[in-house]
């Protein structure tokens, strides 16, 4: 059975529902969920890296998944779990960073997304692993944007994030286990 290891920052959107999925306990477990907050300097990142990397070692964790992981991984975890360290972002892979959903809705999209790549030093580059299902954009958002109504934009961009995260993550994050899985029997 895989054993997984959850980061995030304040919160964990759809840890709840990771928990709840059919296949937690069949296929996979959770070992553990790890919230503490790195330090800013990159440098010093590398080290708290590598005492997370050393730990998750240590309780036999297979993959790394990022859930509202608000950090930038560094060398020591990537190397320590190659191509095994994932990512759930609210954005199709054309809009990085934190504000993914809503600069997909500012840039005129009719529709988001949300994916799981393979985290790689170049943020939210790494591989497509998995994406979900089109959440379509409501067409009064883009008079919102034409009107300049940034508290509107800003609303149903949370909004939708939130929609995306609580319907879609569990089930993307079980499928791209599969996925990694596969692969790394593949190449066996």
């Amino acid at each position: 059975m895989l054993k997984i290891a959850v980061l995030t920052s304040n919160r964990a959107p759809g840890l709840d529902a990771l928990r709840n999925h059919p296949f937690c306990g069949v296929s996979f477990t959770i070992d553990c969920v790890m919230t503490r907050r790195p330090p800013r300097d990159l440098h010093l990142r590398e080290s708290y890296d590598s005492e997370t990397a050393a730990l998750l070692r240590i309780r036999g964790v297979d993959v790394v998944v990022l859930l509202g992981y608000l950090y930038i991984i560094t060398e020591p975890l990537l190397s320590a779990f190659p191509g095994r360290v994932l990512n759930v972002h609210d954005g199709d892979p054309k809009y990085p960073g934190l504000h993914a959903t809503r600069d997909a809705i500012l840039a005129g999209e009719r529709q988001t997304r949300s994916i799981v790549h393979i985290v790689t030093p170049d943020l939210d580059a790494g591989p497509l692993v998995v994406r979900s299902d089109p959440f379509l954009v409501a067409p009064f958002v883009h008079a919102a944007v034409a009107a300049k109504e940034w508290d509107i934009v800003r609303a149903y961009a949370y909004a939708q994030r939130e929609w995306m995260m609580r319907s879609t993550w569990a089930n993307l994050i079980v499928e791209a286990l599969d996925r990694v899985t596969a692969l790394d029997a593949a190449m066996v």
